[in-house]
């Protein structure tokens, strides 16, 4: 996958978050981490960086919007994509208030989410 060397998926889903590590690291992505809530990830990326975050939006705790809020307050401007079955339209507007967001929807296909991901890199 063009420009994209590391990717933070976050999913409070175990066996949703395996599927999507896999499915990306078959895609070419180098390294895949793996965070289980938004607190975990806000603790890994003290730490880390990463080219991308992939994030479902319902997660127990801190939804992915909130996620994202406490990201840029923090000054991180890392490409978010926001992966959600049925987003509601209050958080999908407070989401794109912030730069380097997007939203994708579920089900999906892999096509469409390798297409989204290379778009997120070179924005």
């Amino acid at each position: 996958m063009k420009a994209i060397s590391s990717i933070l998926v976050v999913e409070d889903n175990p066996i949703a978050l395996k599927t999507l590590a896999t499915l990306l690291t078959a895609l070419g992505v180098k390294t895949v981490c793996e965070a289980e809530s938004a607190e975990a990830a806000l603790g890994l990326l003290k730490t880390q960086k990463f080219s991308l975050i992939l994030t479902d939006y319902r997660l127990g705790g801190m939804n992915g919007v909130q996620f994202i809020e406490q990201l840029r307050n923090e000054g991180n401007q890392t490409p978010v994509i926001v992966l959600s079955g049925a987003p509601d339209k209050t958080g999908v507007m407070r989401a794109a208030t912030y730069n380097r967001v997007d939203f994708f929807g579920k089900p999906f296909r892999m096509d469409e989410l390798s297409g989204a991901i290379e778009r997120m890199a070179i924005a």
